[in-house]
């Protein structure tokens, strides 16, 4: 799929996002970006829109947004999450519904009504998405992170059974992102410790998710798919 022209909803767009952003805006697409609280996490390249991801009334306002402004909804690329560290002993069940609502829940919510929007197109392909799991939760999961593993490895079921549901009109996808962005707060001993656990020895940046968006939206012949974009962490 050529993305000029396309309008695209992209969620999640702080930080990895903004150049995701950029490169898709470069590219011709027209850009639909959410944003929770403050606007300018939706960044310059697009049209902001505010939107709780994981409420049914607000994701069905951004997908109506999308259509009336541009006319279509050809691509989704959900990217919003959360991760915070909670230790085992005070792991609850608000954690958990705060995890699940926002990765697993709002992947479900999209992918059923940009999807059930996506069906409208016309052409053999009339829609792409790509969702947002962890290359942690596919063989070595964080401790202090339970809500949030099981949330992606949510995400992961999901895209699998999205791709079958949409099939053959609309491609599904995850990436699986690893040791892209070095934190702020990380030390230099964490630091090391990182690079030491991954093969290319060094943090991928945003530019490599970027390319693994563009890949998947221009790949006509990929779905129901997890690429693992990691710099070799997972077989460390």
């Amino acid at each position: 799929m050529n993305v000029k022209n396309k309008t695209i909803i992209i969620t999640g767009a702080a930080r990895i996002g903004q150049e995701v952003a950029r490169v898709l805006k470069e590219k011709g697409a027209n850009l639909i970006i959410t944003y929770f609280k403050d606007a300018s996490e939706a960044g310059p390249y697009g049209e902001a829109v505010q939107a709780n991801v994981a409420n049914k009334e607000d994701v069905g306002r951004v997908v109506r947004v999308a259509k009336e402004k541009f006319g279509s909804v050809d691509i989704l690329i959900h990217m919003a999450a959360i991760y915070e560290k909670v230790p085992w002993e005070s792991a609850d069940e608000t954690d958990w519904a705060k995890n699940m609502d926002i990765m697993a829940k709002s992947t479900f919510l999209f992918g059923r009504l940009a999807g059930d929007e996506m069906l409208k197109n016309s052409g053999d392909i009339k829609g792409k998405m790509v969702f947002f799991s962890d290359w942690s939760v596919l063989t070595r999961p964080y401790t202090g992170h339970l809500a949030y593993n099981a949330a992606k490895a949510a995400v992961v079921g999901l895209t699998y059974s999205l791709a079958k549901e949409l099939a053959p009109g609309i491609l599904v996808n995850a990436i699986a992102p690893g040791p892209i962005l070095k934190p702020l707060d990380l030390t230099d001993q964490e630091n090391e410790e990182v690079l030491s656990k991954t093969l290319l020895k060094r943090w991928g940046g945003a530019e490599e998710i970027a390319k693994g968006v563009l890949y998947l939206l221009e790949a006509d012949f990929v779905t129901g798919q997890i690429l693992t974009i990691d710099g070799g962490r997972t077989v460390a």
